[in-house]
């Protein structure tokens, strides 16, 4: 058999959209096959009652095995952010309470 050298394909990244949504709640649903992350900006006041609604503005679904290939390079990224040093407090965007 003749060598052949491992070839890499190269994949280029196209965004149909540049805007980006903020997300600091989620929510999970599982399945035996799959799991779906629900995006949320936060909690908001019902203004028509006293209720507090978490809006859910994205949802994605993906395989189990796509979701540990998230998880692994989540832990990678948060890992490394470690080692760096964070801004300062005061440089940190602050989100008002919501009751």
């Amino acid at each position: 058999m003749a060598d052949k050298k491992d070839k890499q394909q190269q994949v280029k990244v196209r965004y149909n959209e540049t805007s980006a949504l903020y997300a600091s709640q989620f929510i999970l649903n599982t399945s035996d096959e799959d799991i779906t992350i629900n995006f949320s900006s936060g909690p908001m006041s019902d203004p028509a009652g006293n209720e507090t609604i978490l809006p859910v503005h994205t949802r994605i679904a993906m395989s189990k095995q796509g979701a540990v290939r998230l998880y692994k390079i989540l832990a990678q990224v948060l890992s490394e952010q470690k080692t760096k040093k964070a801004a300062p407090e005061t440089s940190q965007a602050k989100l008002p309470k919501l009751q």
